[in-house]
């Protein structure tokens, strides 16, 4: 089971975020995307945050309320982010998601460079799909 590597269940394409952006910039980018969060990247594509769909409602109605619109990525962003190596095993992964709750992981590679995200449906995927594998094979032996 290690391995089945992150890099060949993560999602390549992914939204992201730059620190400089609005809150109500990236939340538009968020609904675009139908994604529930994603990575804040620096100039050199280095995760340095991560921005999921409930910070963004907390402050877009704090901006409804106060009838302005004030806060940037940087000013909500979590900065205590999980990311992951590509070459990290799913199965280890799996064990980090029983006890982290992030639903969302970045994906880096050796340079510490964004190369996308997986989630823990991505990750439940894999998995099954290594069990259908192991049945297959077994069931080949006794036919």
């Amino acid at each position: 089971m290690n391995s089945i590597k992150v890099k060949d269940y993560m999602t390549h394409r992914t939204v992201s975020f730059s620190v400089h952006m609005t809150v109500s910039e990236a939340s538009e980018r968020l609904l675009i995307s139908h994604q529930t969060g994603g990575p804040v990247l620096d100039e050199h594509k280095h995760v340095v945050g991560f921005l999921s769909e409930q910070d963004c409602l907390e402050r877009m109605l704090e901006d409804t309320y106060q009838n302005e619109s004030h806060y940037k990525v940087v000013d909500i962003m979590r900065t205590d982010v999980l990311a992951i190596d590509e070459e990290h095993s799913v199965l280890d992964l799996a064990q980090t998601m029983l006890t982290n709750k992030p639903k969302i992981y970045p994906v880096v590679d050796s340079s510490k460079r964004l190369v996308g995200v997986i989630t823990r449906s991505d990750v439940l995927r894999a998995i099954d799909q290594h069990h259908h594998a192991i049945y297959e094979q077994g069931h080949r032996r006794f036919v």
